[in-house]
Order: C-alpha cells, then sequence, then structure tokens
C-alpha cells in the first residue's frame, strides 16, 4: 500500500512500470536480425563504391578494390565477422573498417583510413544534418507521469552520411563527389 510521504517515489515507480509494459509491447529486439541487417549495409555500401563512386576508375584499371573480414565483438551479438573494404590507388591503400552498430544515435560506423587520417561514414535517419538532433530530452512532472507522450515508433529510412570533425561537426551526404573528398583527405593528397 502506498504511503502518502512517498507519493512521488510512487509516482516514479508506476512510470517506469507503464515505460516497461509499452516496451515489451513493441516489437522484440532481436539480435540475429540486427546483426544481418548491418551487415548487408556494410555490403551495400561497397557495392555503392564499387559500383558507383569508383566505377570509371576500376574499369580504366586505375584503382582496384577488394573485401575482407574483421572480427567485431558487440555487447548486443558477441563476436562476429563483418566484411572491410581496402581500396588500391598507385601505392595508396585506403581501408574501410567497420566499428560497429547499434551506436548511440546512429545505425552504425565505418570508418575510412588512408596514411594521412581518417574520415567517419554514419548511418544515420535520412533526415538528420546535425549532432544536434540525436539528441531529445523529456521532462516528466513527477506528480503527473502520465504527462509523458511516448511517439509511435516509425518506421526510418537510413543512410550513410560523412561526420565531419568538431566543433562545427555535421552530417554531409554521402555522394561520389563528398566520397572522392574523403579519399583526398585520408591520402593527403
Amino acid at each position: 500500500m502506498a504511503n502518502p510521504k512517498n507519493a512521488e517515489f510512487d509516482n516514479f515507480v508506476k512510470l517506469q512500470q507503464e515505460l516497461a509494459a509499452e516496451a515489451a509491447a513493441e516489437i522484440p529486439f532481436d539480435p540475429k536480425k540486427e546483426l544481418d541487417d548491418w551487415i548487408a549495409r556494410l555490403n551495400a555500401l561497397y557495392t555503392q563504391i564499387k559500383d558507383e563512386f569508383l566505377k570509371d576508375y576500376i574499369n580504366a584499371g586505375s584503382i582496384s578494390t577488394e573485401i575482407g573480414s574483421i572480427e567485431l565483438n558487440e555487447e548486443f551479438s558477441g563476436p562476429y565477422v563483418a566484411p572491410t573494404m581496402v581500396i588500391h590507388i598507385g601505392l595508396q591503400e585506403i581501408k574501410l573498417i567497420p566499428i560497429g552498430t547499434m551506436l548511440i544515435g546512429s545505425k552504425g560506423r565505418v570508418d575510412v583510413v588512408g596514411r594521412a587520417g581518417t574520415s567517419r561514414l554514419i548511418l544515420l535517419s535520412k533526415n538528420v544534418t546535425s549532432p544536434s538532433q540525436l539528441v531529445s530530452v523529456t521532462i516528466v512532472d513527477p506528480k503527473n507521469p502520465q504527462s509523458i507522450k511516448r511517439p509511435i515508433p516509425q518506421q526510418i529510412e537510413w543512410a550513410w552520411k560523412i561526420a565531419t570533425r568538431p566543433p562545427t561537426a555535421t552530417f554531409l551526404e554521402l555522394n561520389k563527389e563528398s566520397f572522392l573528398q574523403i579519399l583526398l583527405e585520408v591520402s593527403n593528397a
């Protein structure tokens, strides 16, 4: 039975129970499905790079690519093998190395590593252009826990973006021109 002195805590407990019930009613988390989706998105990224962004250079024989693998270990899945990509341009070797999926604020990250530096590709909601859009805060009145209105989950359209460096971090569209610019930057060209 609730103690009137603990009404604020009682409301907190009630809210947490309601949130847990709502979460349980949502689509259950399937680690295998998430991992399969992540691997498919990596393969699609590498295919886009090879068949669209670098196609003319590969066809001319001036660039070659190879697919390798790396073992990653994530809390939700344990160890798994993910594909990597290496781009050979003369003496330059640029590696695309997946860092992981289910990262805070994103669906995944791939580092583009060259001898002069690293750039980051982030898998985000297509509409996100700034890190400030990744966080939302809801303030709930502890005396009225029903005041929280949880949004209905919507299907997210994911897109690879280039994460620029702080302090003016933004997310740029990944396309042929922006990808070629990344290759120049990480190669110090």
